[in-house]
Protein backbone atom coordinates (compact mmCIF):
# COMPACT_ATOMS: atom_id res chain seq x y z
CA UNK A 1 0.00 0.00 0.00
CA UNK A 2 1.43 2.93 -1.06
CA UNK A 3 1.15 6.55 1.45
CA UNK A 4 -1.39 8.14 -1.03
CA UNK A 5 -4.23 5.09 -0.03
CA UNK A 6 -2.77 5.16 3.25
CA UNK A 7 -4.07 8.87 3.15
CA UNK A 8 -6.94 7.95 1.41
CA UNK A 9 -8.16 5.58 3.74
CA UNK A 10 -7.32 7.58 6.73
CA UNK A 11 -9.83 10.39 5.23
CA UNK A 12 -12.60 8.62 4.32
CA UNK A 13 -12.37 6.90 7.81
CA UNK A 14 -12.31 10.18 9.30
CA UNK A 15 -15.64 10.91 7.25
CA UNK A 16 -17.67 7.95 7.88
CA UNK A 17 -16.87 8.37 11.35
CA UNK A 18 -18.03 12.09 11.31
CA UNK A 19 -20.90 11.30 9.49
CA UNK A 20 -21.67 8.44 12.03
CA UNK A 21 -21.10 10.29 14.91
CA UNK A 22 -23.51 13.70 13.80
CA UNK A 23 -26.14 11.19 13.37
CA UNK A 24 -26.04 9.75 16.49
CA UNK A 25 -25.44 12.85 18.69
CA UNK A 26 -28.72 13.18 20.26
CA UNK A 27 -26.71 12.77 23.39
CA UNK A 28 -25.47 14.95 25.19
CA UNK A 29 -23.44 12.62 27.72
CA UNK A 30 -19.92 12.90 26.65
CA UNK A 31 -19.22 9.29 27.29
CA UNK A 32 -22.12 8.31 24.86
CA UNK A 33 -20.33 10.54 21.89
CA UNK A 34 -16.85 8.64 22.55
CA UNK A 35 -18.23 5.42 22.32
CA UNK A 36 -19.98 6.61 19.33
CA UNK A 37 -16.94 8.13 17.91
CA UNK A 38 -14.83 4.74 18.61
CA UNK A 39 -17.74 2.27 16.95
CA UNK A 40 -18.05 4.56 14.24
CA UNK A 41 -14.13 4.98 13.61
CA UNK A 42 -14.49 0.77 13.75
CA UNK A 43 -16.84 0.57 11.33
CA UNK A 44 -15.34 2.58 9.12
CA UNK A 45 -12.46 0.91 9.18
CA UNK A 46 -13.95 -1.89 8.13
CA UNK A 47 -15.90 -0.71 5.48
CA UNK A 48 -12.82 1.50 4.13
CA UNK A 49 -10.67 -2.18 4.21
CA UNK A 50 -13.38 -4.04 2.20
CA UNK A 51 -13.48 -1.33 -0.63
CA UNK A 52 -10.01 -0.92 -0.84
CA UNK A 53 -9.47 -4.68 -1.68
CA UNK A 54 -12.55 -5.02 -3.82
CA UNK A 55 -11.14 -2.25 -5.94
CA UNK A 56 -7.85 -3.36 -5.90
CA UNK A 57 -9.51 -6.91 -6.77
CA UNK A 58 -11.23 -5.39 -9.81
CA UNK A 59 -8.81 -2.97 -11.27
CA UNK A 60 -5.94 -5.80 -11.55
Amino acid sequence: MNPTDILLSIAIVGIYTMIYVYLKSRFKNDKIRLKLFVLGFIYATIITGILYYLIKFIAS
